[in-house]
């Protein structure tokens, strides 16, 4: 079973970039996500179907995104993503 919160929708901007993202009884922008899974005080993952997916980092600063991991893919091209 994973560990941390469960994502299961996603708001994006009007170039499909997540800017909010939450679980049953949470959300945070995406900025909040990325500074807490960076300082370790938080985990997300999301369920595709029925496998779990851990939801990591990539670039730095304000390039960074948030991705499935181990395969990377940004979180914003999955297409079970519903918005809040």
């Amino acid at each position: 079973m994973p560990s941390g919160f469960q994502v299961t929708c996603a708001n994006k901007n009007p170039q499909g970039v997540i800017v909010r993202l939450g679980g049953p009884g949470w959300s945070l922008s995406c900025h909040e996500a990325v500074q807490k899974i960076n300082a370790q005080l938080l985990r997300l993952h999301i369920f595709i179907g029925d496998e779990a997916f851990d939801i990591g980092i990539r670039g730095s600063g304000n390039d960074a995104y948030l991705v499935l991991e181990p395969d990377a893919k940004p979180l914003s091209e999955v297409e079970a993503l519903r918005s809040c």
